[in-house]
């Protein structure tokens, strides 16, 4: 087609689209290039909207369309920019807006994009109250820079009458006076905007005479700290702060700690302030009992006592809750909280069994798991002491604590002959069992991989399928793993420490699966369970009824002891279970004739002794636990009367070391 032709052409077919158009309504389709990189930024009833024109195209102007909420098309134009805010729509409605670019008398497709405009007059959040005397004090958080004050509306609840205060829009906090106390009153708080306001958001607040003092808790043992703090933000031009204690001990501030050497259910500190002229008095009343935790009242079958033999208590993940469990003819779980010292609740199995296996719980989700003799079942209770779950293929679980994978997922048992298992912790369902032959005397999960020892051996295997890795006889058979007893482990989290018989004691190394030292000997009887110490040093009670401190590289023992009630006798710490404190102190429960509590120097010097109970049955063949200062034992018992639990305040904090059972609160024998 020639040159000319061709521009006849389209000025026929433009004058032809020409003679279509009505008023401002353009046809689409013709040759003319859309808009590109078309976006919406939402706002507070408006919506930005950005276009861009690819290089040569000049649009004249652009056309915008939209429906609005009552479904009514709207049109806009632009006068040619490209950056255009559309106003006055309604905030959570779904726009559609199509843009056109305009050349003329031509248009372009439509480019389309949808939004939602949003307020952006954010309410205020965090509102509180607290009520005081004749008044109330208002906290928030500002919500944004844009605010330009509040307005505060008040009155009592189900009453029309109300107030007003209007407040700066850089205050976040408001004190109200006048008010009547012990009514609630309504409070709203509205925040404004140069758009308008924000939605109200209301609390209930009760004015009330001020309480002149705050306590942590109201029930202690003897000895257990107590923090009392003035109320200072409601009693604010208050002097000369004092508390006088029973003892006539007076200590002054509005912060102290104090504690209590005798027992009384109102055991009173006398609080003191001077307000103005006047000095004032308050009683402030504590309960104070001799323990933490004191009971020997047990389920029994009715024939015979009950007591605790070859177990050791633990603790709640959160540290509230203490676990032990009854060894005689009928076994039961006990559950103790540390702020009451009472039973929270009591668990018995249906089946008429003893037990001679240790707790363990779950640190992930709190669930306690222990297994029985005789028919050898294993339990899983929930931490509101109902049963969860029980497996049945065990022997007796006469032997090692249960431990439990760092993920919670896995629980890990080994019986009386040596069956050892991997159980789902959440449905007891078996994962993998193996025979090792002989009774499991303590377990350890390092990953990957349990460690399992035995009367034989120290066996490595694969924690996801039972596979054996490597096992390391002992040296002497006869001097194996210890029954009934458990690991240590250093702070380097590789050197294992290993009780044995005969008065040995030998470690390995976890990352190279070998021998480290294969038999020191430092006593002359079974060892148990040891605790290592923040410096290093092992901590052992024996059977021998000595206890021995030996140094971390197991070639000294640097100090022993026996106390005099048990010179010659045997079985002084059967089943032990001694603890350490951060500062090096140990801890431990004898039995035989009279329990002795023994508080031990890091360096081997006896710094206290004690004895709870005045029967000849109240001895220890378990082990100890330590918890915010709380040491606790656990006895045997006898015909006379049944074994006695207690949780006595002794001071310190519990070691970051292998400081107890299973190394953490909860028992779990996970080193990682």
């Amino acid at each position: 087609m020639n040159k000319y032709l061709s521009i006849i052409i389209s000025v026929i077919l433009l004058t032809g689209l020409s003679s279509c158009w009505k008023e401002d309504e353009f046809s689409a389709g013709a040759p003319r290039h859309q808009v590109t990189d078309l976006k919406a930024s939402p706002g507070d009833m408006e919506v930005e909207l950005r276009w861009e024109m690819p290089e040569g195209w000049n649009p004249t102007d652009y056309i915008i369309k939209y429906n609005d909420d009552a479904q009514q098309e709207q049109q806009l134009r632009t006068g040619g920019e490209k950056t255009f805010m559309v106003s006055g729509l309604q905030n959570g409605f779904r726009y559609t807006f199509s843009v056109q670019a305009v050349y003329g008398d031509l248009i372009s497709q439509a480019v389309e994009v949808a939004v939602t405009p949003a307020t952006s007059r954010f309410a205020p959040s965090d509102l509180a109250g607290e009520g005081m005397d004749g008044g109330a004090v208002l906290t928030w958080t500002k919500p944004g820079t844009a605010v330009t004050g509040y307005t505060l509306t008040y009155g009592i609840d189900g009453t029309s009458e109300t107030a007003t205060a209007e407040i700066g829009a850089d205050d976040e906090t408001y004190s109200v006076a006048g008010l009547t106390n012990d009514v609630y009153y309504n409070f709203t708080l509205v925040a404004h905007y140069a758009k308008g306001d924000s939605d109200p958001v209301t609390i209930k607040v009760m004015p009330t005479m001020a309480i002149p003092y705050f306590v942590d808790r109201t029930m202690v043992a003897i000895g257990q700290p107590v923090t009392f703090t003035f109320n200072r933000q409601d009693i604010p031009l208050a002097t000369d702060v004092k508390w006088t204690f029973p003892d006539g001990t007076v200590k002054t501030g509005d912060v102290v700690v104090g504690s209590f050497s005798s027992a009384g259910e109102d055991c009173r500190v006398m609080l003191s302030a001077r307000i103005g002229s006047i000095t004032k008095e308050w009683p402030v009343s504590i309960n104070v009992r001799e323990y933490v935790v004191f009971c020997n009242t047990w389920v029994s079958d009715g024939t015979s006592y009950n007591g605790f033999k070859g177990t050791c208590p633990v603790f709640s993940p959160d540290g509230k809750t203490v676990y032990i469990i009854t060894f005689n003819k009928l076994t039961s779980l006990y559950a103790f909280d540390l702020q009451t010292g009472n039973t929270t609740w009591t668990y018995t199995p249906d089946n008429k069994v003893g037990s001679y296996n240790m707790l363990t719980v779950n640190p992930t989700n709190g669930d306690i798991y222990f297994g029985t003799t005789s028919t050898g079942n294993f339990f899983c209770v929930s931490a509101l002491g109902s049963l969860r779950w029980k497996y049945e293929g065990t022997a007796s679980m006469q032997s090692a604590a249960p431990a439990v994978s760092a993920d919670g997922q896995t629980v890990y048992l080994s019986d009386k002959n040596g069956r050892t298992c991997a159980l789902n912790a959440a449905t007891g369902a078996e994962r993998w069992q193996v025979a090792l032959g002989k009774a499991g005397c303590g377990i350890l999960v390092n990953g990957n991989e349990i460690v399992v020892g035995t009367a034989d051996a120290i066996y490595f295997l694969d924690a996801a399928s039972g596979a054996e890795i490597k096992k390391i006889p002992f040296a002497n058979s006869k001097n194996g793993m210890a029954d009934i007893t458990g690991f240590a482990v250093g702070a380097d989290k590789k050197t294992v420490y290993v009780p044995q018989f005969n008065g040995y004691l030998s470690s390995f190394d976890l990352s190279t699966r070998e021998w480290i030292v294969k038999d020191f000997k430092a006593g002359n009887n079974t060892m148990y369970e040891p605790v290592v110490s923040p410096n290093g040093d092992v901590f052992v009670g024996c059977k021998d009824s000595h206890w021995y401190l030996v140094n971390s590289s197991l070639s000294q023992v640097k100090a022993s002891g026996c106390p005099a009630s048990l010179e010659g006798k045997n079985n002084g710490y059967n089943y032990s279970h001694p603890v350490v404190d951060d500062s090096g102190n140990f801890y431990i429960t004898s039995g035989q004739v009279l329990n002795v509590t023994m508080k031990i120097s890091p360096s081997g010097q006896v710094l206290d002794q004690w004895t709870d109970g005045s029967v000849t049955d109240q001895k220890q063949m378990g082990g100890n636990n330590f918890i915010d200062g709380i040491l606790f034992a656990a006895m045997v018992g006898g015909n006379s009367e049944s074994g006695l639990f207690i949780g006595k305040y002794v001071g310190g904090s519990r070691a970051s070391s292998w400081s107890s059972h299973g190394g953490d609160i909860c028992g779990s024998c996970c080193v990682k």
